[in-house]
């Protein structure tokens, strides 16, 4: 009896994600369709043997930023399976996020065989190439259909394409052409799964692969900075491997301990909040103008920028020696221009610049460092006794005093995903010692709001109970993350600020608009009860009205078990006019000069 195309489909289908699970893939998003059903039966099949976790998704744009979400807490390949057409189109705003945050993401598209390609076939597009541009490595196999495919040809595609994705953390693409018919009988499923193979396909041993896909650093020349001399240190957001995370902390701690510098962190950045001369309030001891008599500095920045514009503009300022470090990541970091890159991690940087201090210097050089510091220390300590005063002693909420207190009443050990635009740069300015009080998420790779609560599901399958911090905008486009509230593994409680719109436009330079309203083509308010569509998905909900009210609703989203959504409304025009009134009165408390250090 002639045995099916379907059966050898599936066959593949099942030998390609053994060969994944094999080398430590544990999670699978799978979306819905016909060309991809194969793939849907080796998912559900291996699933069933609790080899792998599947969670389903109608919508592809969720489903990778839930596997988005997934990498990011577990620095894990996660994989992602979709149909073919617009289906692999709606990965690529996660995939743009996964190239420039570093996070490790496979995506499995089914396609068309080769013979449905340029003729005007249905849902037959040009998908090989929608990701290519941000995608680590791509690879496809045979043209004509996935079933002749050879085992040798399967384990070199699977190997290459998984250590790409895992060594040079990003996003992956392989491409799956289908031949019909697609979908085996009960009896061909049966006969795969006990055993049957293809003639002459061999089943030899699977194991992973230890390649070493990254460049050897041993004969790199190693940039110098001075540890005894004036210098300061800027870490970005962490763009390194998770586990990678703690050994560059200890370096930091052990470069910060030679050299006495200060240190400006991002609340993503990874840096925790017992790291000595952490500056807490830096942004806006930057916005005073009181590092303008710094005119000679050395500046050690760790990963990409954070999003301050004081910061940018002061270091375009000349007089500076600029060494940036990323964590293997061998692209241009440096919208400034004026640095010197080393890509090949901060904690091999420290360990080999420290071994080649023979000698101390018989003097205290760094004497000049310390004071710096601890001149810095001063004003962050006074700004941070300033902000209580002045944020936390009224009843209304703001957004400046929601990012103050909302650490204070969180548990020290539940992380926090912070949505762009207000969120993360409220966070920045005002949390003071809560930013580092615990593990930070967002988007600083691309910086946009799509997926935010997708992504915030995929990080408590991962964190378990934790918070996300998100406009209303930010949240209204991706409420299609809360269907993920079906997984019990999920516990978010999604703190949502309801501005009436994208109230961070409301900080642009724009005194008027000619034409048109301001409202409706920058904040684009939405009339859609947040409230009512959280009943809609099953999401328990409560309003807050006061800051009084905060702390009672924290309490009771978690006493849940599930996810919940706390709304907290606020005034975008009020908020932004606190914030510059902030500023200014900032400016004439301090005093008017910071010692000189040239």
């Amino acid at each position: 009896m002639e045995i099916s195309l379907a059966r050898y489909n599936f066959f593949i289908s099942l030998e390609l994600l053994k060969t994944l699970v094999a080398k430590g893939m544990k999670h699978i998003i799978l979306c819905p369709g016909s060309r991809s059903g194969p793939l849907a039966l080796a998912a559900a099949s291996l699933y069933k043997k609790k080899e792998l976790i599947l969670i389903t998704s109608i919508d592809e744009r969720s489903a990778a930023f839930l596997a988005l979400g997934i990498s990011a807490a577990s620095g894990q390949v996660t994989c992602v399976i979709t149909t073919s057409g617009t289906a692999v189109a709606n990965l690529l705003p996660a995939a743009v996020e996964a190239d420039r945050s570093c996070h490790p993401l496979l995506f499995l598209t089914a396609d068309r065989p080769l013979r449905l390609k340029e003729c005007g076939a249905n849902q037959a597009v040009n998908q090989e190439d929608f990701l290519k541009s941000v995608c680590r490595h791509y690879d496809e196999t045979p043209r004509e259909g996935i079933h002749l495919i050879s085992r040798e040809r399967l384990n070199s595609l699977v190997g290459k394409s998984f250590e790409m994705a895992k060594n040079i953390p990003g996003p992956v693409h392989i491409n799956l052409p289908y031949e019909e018919p697609l979908h085996p009988c009960v009896l061909d499923q049966k006969e795969v799964i006990n055993g049957w193979e293809i003639d002459g396909f061999s089943t030899k041993k699977i194991t992973s692969s230890s390649g070493d896909f990254l460049s050897n650093v041993s004969s790199l020349k190693l940039p110098r900075l001075d540890p005894f001399s004036l210098g300061i240190i800027i870490v970005g957001p962490w763009r390194g491997k998770a586990k990678q995370l703690d050994s560059f902390r200890n370096a930091l701690k052990k470069w910060q301990k030679l050299s006495g510098w200060p240190i400006l962190a991002d609340p993503l950045s990874g840096v925790e909040n017992n790291q000595e001369g952490l500056i807490k309030h830096w942004n806006l001891i930057l916005s005073t103008s009181l590092f303008e008599t710094v005119k000679q500095i050395q500046v050690l920045r760790l990963g990409p920028l954070p999003p301050s514009r004081e910061l940018q503009f002061w270091l375009e300022k000349p007089g500076k020696i600029q060494l940036l470090i990323t964590e293997g990541d061998y692209r241009n970091l440096d919208p400034i221009g004026g640095s010197t890159q080393f890509s090949e991690g901060f904690s091999y940087w420290v360990n080999k610049s420290i071994g080649s201090i023979s000698t101390l210097p018989k003097t205290n050089k760094n004497i000049i460092s310390e004071k710096f510091t601890s001149e810095l220390i001063k004003y962050d300590l006074f700004i941070n006794n300033w902000l209580d005063k002045r944020l936390l002693r009224k009843a209304i909420i703001t957004e400046p005093a929601l990012a103050r207190l909302l650490p204070r009443l969180l548990p020290k050990s539940i992380p926090v995903m912070l949505a762009s635009s207000s969120p993360i740069r409220d966070w920045l300015n005002y949390s003071g010692e809560g930013a580092f009080l615990r593990r930070c998420f967002g988007f600083r790779g691309a910086s946009g709001i799509d997926g935010t609560l997708s992504m915030g599901m995929g990080l408590s399958i991962i964190m378990g109970r934790m918070i996300l911090v998100t406009g209303d905008l930010a949240l209204l486009h991706d409420t299609n993350g809360w269907l993920f509230s079906k997984d019990r593994n999920i516990s978010l409680i999604v703190i949502m600020i309801d501005n009436g719109g994208g109230g961070i436009f409301n900080q642009l330079n724009i005194d008027q608009v000619e034409e048109g309203d301001f409202k409706e083509i920058f904040l684009m308010p939405q009339q859609v009860c947040p409230l009512t569509l959280a009943k809609a998905y099953g999401v328990k909900y409560k309003q807050v009205a006061c800051i009084d009210d905060l702390e009672q609703a924290i309490e009771w989203s978690f006493s849940l078990s599930t996810n919940a959504l706390i709304r907290v409304c606020t005034n975008s025009i009020e908020d932004h006019k606190l914030r510059v009134s902030l500023r200014n009165d900032l400016k004439k408390r301090l005093p008017e000069n910071l010692l000189s250090f040239d």
